[in-house]
């Protein structure tokens, strides 16, 4: 309790005698470029959730959202990666195993710099970044830390775009997926709702000054909103032999990378202890699944509800139920051989599999599976285990600061889905749902050239205003 209250009591300290200047600074420096268009991409948010706000009438000037499906696992890295196509992450989050020297890498104190979380990684081709050390901030005093944050990125993200003349400005919010986790489905909504005022202030700018902007906005993957448990994934590994230590040192080794509290983990060990080690953890309470590798072009998975194979032909996959029904896929395997999409050797193009499955628990579930292992990550793992939502693993550090009311990384629609909406496109050039290599098309994003890197130069001392933005956010 007594570290929840330090950013609170931190704030109230410094900021009590500092005037409202900031808050009003945001009318400056309103650049009339145009046509200009504004990319906003926001960490997190679920296609649920902002399904309902459109609901309420929030968001009026866009079409309507279309579901975004994230990659397996679904965490920001991947998913940023295969959204901007940009050059593979090291690993799937930023505390990571780097096998060329055989330990875990990407710590707080780099995550805290800059020069290390931001730059040579796919964040610097942003045009707004918060800085590293805000979004750490943030689980400090959660959710109060975490909505004042929240705040303070929107402000700084909406005086850098009026200051920028760029004609194609892309901007991230990594403080609402911070909301989901920390605060749940009403904060983020809160927040959100101040979104939505913001960018119609910046669509009244652009129209008051004779000029015209487009915006697009999306999120990365999911949250699947409920009361999270641990797994005890540890615990299983030592009681079958094994060892969960920082680098494979010996035939038991298995290294578990904890980074935040998310809804998968993957694991890395010697080749000959894959299948064991999947076996292990598909046995634990929370977990739905395990997958690894046979080879190349083969996945095996299990669980408690049997065995499962899914195979690869070039862009065609094919589904094998070896013991039970794992991902529920025979009824739909079935109605695609009896509309002639299967193959003779049962396998269906990519495109088949997308549409068959846009209704389904596993959305697009067998590329997905293989583009975890084989995209996006240079670290890839030996087993990743999905688990149940409400079930989750992650930092102890985390647990200590916060507790958890969404999160993100399984296979399942919750924590998979975030969303895509336009000014400029709707469902007809969207469809129901997109997947994330398509946006950067859709988007524009291939388009993009850096308009000046800009990152929120705003200081611990002017968090005062972004709280009297949450107090005016609340009444309204």
């Amino acid at each position: 309790m007594k570290q929840r209250l330090i950013l609170p009591s931190y704030v109230v300290l410094c900021c009590a005698l500092l005037p409202l200047w900031n808050w009003w600074s945001n009318t400056a420096s309103r650049k009339s470029v145009s046509p200009r268009r504004l990319v906003l991409v926001l960490d997190g948010v679920p296609y649920e959730t902002i399904a309902e706000l459109k609901a309420e009438g929030r968001f009026s000037r866009f079409k309507e959202p279309a579901r975004m499906v994230s990659t397996f696992p679904s965490l920001t890295n991947p998913a940023m990666i295969e959204i901007l196509h940009h050059e593979d992450s090291p690993g799937y989050e930023d505390h990571f195993y780097d096998r060329e020297v055989n330990r875990l890498r990407g710590t707080i104190q780099d995550r805290l710099q800059g020069g290390k979380f931001i730059q040579g990684t796919f964040r610097e081709t942003f045009d707004y970044h918060a800085p590293a050390f805000k979004g750490a901030l943030g689980y400090v005093a959660a959710p109060i830390g975490t909505i004042t944050l929240a705040h303070l990125d929107l402000a700084a993200f909406r005086k850098a775009f009026r200051q920028s003349d760029a004609p194609l400005f892309v901007a991230y919010i990594g403080e609402t997926d911070s909301l989901a986790h920390l605060g749940g489905e009403e904060p983020l909504k809160a927040f959100l709702r101040t979104v939505d005022r913001t960018l119609e202030e910046l669509l009244d700018d652009a129209r008051q000054s004779g000029g015209e902007l487009t915006i697009e906005m999306f999120s990365d993957h999911g949250n699947n909103y409920a009361a999270y448990k641990h797994v005890k994934l540890n615990d299983a590994l030592q009681a079958a032999g094994f060892v969960t230590e920082k680098s494979l040192v010996s035939a038991q080794s298995v290294v578990l990378p904890k980074h935040g509290l998310v809804g998968s983990s993957m694991l890395f060990t010697q080749p000959q202890n894959r299948a064991r080690v999947a076996e292990t953890a598909a046995q634990t309470e929370g977990v739905d699944f395990a997958v690894f590798p046979l080879d190349d072009n083969t996945l095996e998975l299990v669980s408690k509800r049997g065995r499962a194979r899914v195979l690869r032909r070039a862009e065609q996959y094919k589904y094998e139920a070896l013991e039970g029904d794992l991902l529920a896929l025979q009824g739909i395997t079935g109605e695609l051989k009896t509309q002639g999409l299967l193959d003779a050797a049962g396998f269906a193009a990519r495109d088949v599999w997308w549409n068959a499955t846009l209704a389904h628990d596993y959305v697009d579930p067998l590329r997905r599976l293989f583009d975890g292992f084989h995209a996006h990550v240079k670290n890839r793992a030996d087993v990743i285990v999905s688990y149940e939502n409400g079930y989750l693993v992650g930092s102890p550090l985390l647990s200590v600061f916060a507790e958890m009311r969404a999160t993100h990384g399984n296979l399942l629609r919750g924590e998979t889905e975030g969303f895509a909406m336009s000014t400029r496109l709707g469902r007809q050039e969207l469809g129901e749902a997109v997947p994330g290599d398509k946006l950067n098309q859709l988007f524009g994003l291939d388009q993009r050239a850096k308009a000046g890197h800009y990152l929120s130069g705003v200081g611990h001392c002017e968090i005062g205003p972004a709280l009297v933005a949450e107090l005016i956010s609340s009444a309204q």
